[in-house]
């Protein structure tokens, strides 16, 4: 489906655009990957937020975390995460998100402005489209600003680097 171009507002940004990660824009990468438990790295990322709630892990869920605390440019943002933890392994694929593999569709339906993708190394770009074209779908048929983006395995070790106390590292 084409969409004309004047008609989306569908943004990919990085977490050095979250003023929520705002420590992180000090650190440049290092390379090296710090595999944690995707529960940690979830409980590190709400901490961030300020995010008291509970978010359990079960097959169909829509999203890992919401929040309504991500700042953006100064303006607060509803956002959903999705994290694959390190018992994916190798290249991030839309085939390993999910049973079905369905888990970015799922994650775009949440009702939010924000939504990432996060995983411990490598993500496919095969990822990172799909995951742009259901944000520009969004955009279009909501008309209204939506932001997307990817935490690969160098952005997940400089945000765990720039707040070892949160991610206790």
């Amino acid at each position: 489906m084409r969409i004309p171009k004047r008609q989306l507002a569908a943004k990919s940004i990085t977490i050095d655009d979250v003023d929520s990660f705002g420590k992180i824009q000090k650190l440049s990468a290092t390379g090296n990957y710090i595999p944690m438990p995707e529960t940690r790295f979830k409980a590190g990322v709400a901490k961030l937020l300020g995010e008291q709630g509970s978010f359990k892990d079960w097959g169909g869920e829509s999203r890992d975390l919401s929040s309504t605390r991500l700042k953006i440019g100064g303006r607060r943002r509803t956002a959903a995460f999705a994290f694959k933890g390190p018992g994916t392994k190798g290249k991030l694929t839309p085939g390993k998100m999910g049973k079905n593999g369905d888990q970015i569709q799922r994650l775009i339906r949440c009702p939010a402005d924000v939504f990432f993708v996060q995983y411990w190394a490598e993500i496919d770009d095969a990822v990172i489209e799909q995951l742009r074209s259901f944000a520009e779908l969004r955009s279009y048929f909501e008309q209204r600003e939506i932001f997307f983006g990817i935490i690969d395995g160098v952005d997940s070790e400089r945000l765990i680097r720039a707040y070892p106390d949160v991610f206790k590292v």
